[in-house]
């Protein structure tokens, strides 16, 4: 008898352990728990079409991206600042199910002026600058509402040396003209520097074989500047639309996501575009900060309308392994009889696990 009120005790707390797990499971602030490791992303950018595109302006940039709850730890993550500066913001609402995801990347930039060969500052012209930097992003996905909201703290320096030495190294591999005006950089020498950005992605339109978004977005720091967005993709897709973001970049690819497919759906296969409309504010790539710099320019010289717009195709191998090919170009930064169009292609190899 005793053994059998035992069993019956036994079954009763297994039924209640089995109920308490159902009842978190189905807790959408466990439900939607984000996986210590979602992915990485590797971004390159570069002038590869000689015939339309010249090595200056924007003339390279690499970027490594992490993805997952991984992004908020770590030596070198700056995400508790990032949560410090954006958590008042009455996105995050407990009483709706959302998703959240994070991720940091890693990246630097290097910029020039058209001719890159002489050693003296070229006035009219964009100067030479770098930018290293770190940068912690948390997107939050509202299913209710079809909104996805990116807040992004962007750390860096500026002036480096080793900006000039990377592209001497890459010019001598490739056979290119030497660069011989990175002593004029902004910032040469080092100065720290830094941006907030904060923006809204609505999904417009979608079906099984094609996706529209719009964005707008506010940046305050190194580029200070608001803009506007279109995102658009056809094809073969089993990605959500909130993961897609083409127009979301600061030249060089901001990656705020890393998402599975469907299982069982045959690899995603898709062209896509974007288009963007920024007003910029400040620039402190071309107009510099509070060190002195051999040769920046001034707010009447830079172009406060910039147009640009993006196009590629993405081809999903294997398991969640991405690869994205597209071109963007964008209308003059800067005004005067040097003032050009500024054309780069990208090659962006995601990993979703």
């Amino acid at each position: 008898m005793t053994r059998v009120k035992q069993g019956g005790l036994k079954l009763r707390y297994s039924l209640l352990l089995i109920y308490f797990l159902v009842e978190i499971i189905q807790n959408p602030a466990y439900a939607g728990a984000e996986k210590y490791n979602t992915g990485w992303q590797l971004n390159i950018d570069n002038n590869i079409f000689q015939r339309y595109m010249k090595d200056r302006d924007y003339t390279a940039g690499v970027a490594f991206t992490a993805f997952g709850s991984r992004a908020q730890s770590g030596w070198l993550n700056i995400d508790p600042v990032r949560a410090w500066i954006f958590n008042f913001l009455p996105i995050n609402d407990i009483n709706r199910a959302q998703i959240t995801k994070h991720s940091v990347q890693y990246g630097l930039a290097l910029f020039t002026p058209d001719n890159i060969t002489a050693t003296q500052p070229i006035i009219d012209d964009r100067p030479f600058a770098s930018l290293f930097y770190i940068s912690n992003t948390e997107l939050t996905v509202q299913p209710s509402t079809n909104r996805a909201y990116r807040s992004s703290l962007s750390f860096g320096l500026l002036g480096l040396e080793v900006a000039g030495d990377i592209q001497r190294v890459l010019h001598q591999m490739t056979g290119s003209e030497e660069a011989n005006g990175w002593n004029n950089q902004v910032s040469a020498g080092g100065e720290p520097t830094a941006m907030l950005t904060l923006s809204v992605q609505q999904k417009q339109s979608a079906s099984d074989n094609y996706q529209l978004s719009s964005h707008l977005e506010a940046n305050a720091g190194y580029s200070t500047d608001v803009n506007a967005g279109l995102n658009w993709r056809w094809g073969r897709l089993n990605t959500p639309w909130w993961s897609f973001d083409p127009s979301h970049y600061e030249y060089i690819a901001s990656a705020a996501v890393s998402e599975r497919g469907i299982a069982g759906s045959k690899p995603e296969f898709y062209i896509f575009a974007g288009a963007n409309i920024k007003y910029r504010f400040y620039s402190s790539l071309l107009q510099g900060q509070f060190r002195d710099s051999a040769h920046t320019l001034g707010h009447d010289q830079l172009e406060q309308a910039i147009a640009s717009l993006t196009a590629g195709a993405t081809r999903e191998f294997g398991d969640n392994l991405r690869v994205s090919l597209f071109v963007r170009g964008t209308s003059p930064e800067i005004t005067g009889g040097d003032a050009r169009n500024l054309w780069w292609a990208s090659l962006a190899i995601n990993r979703a696990w």
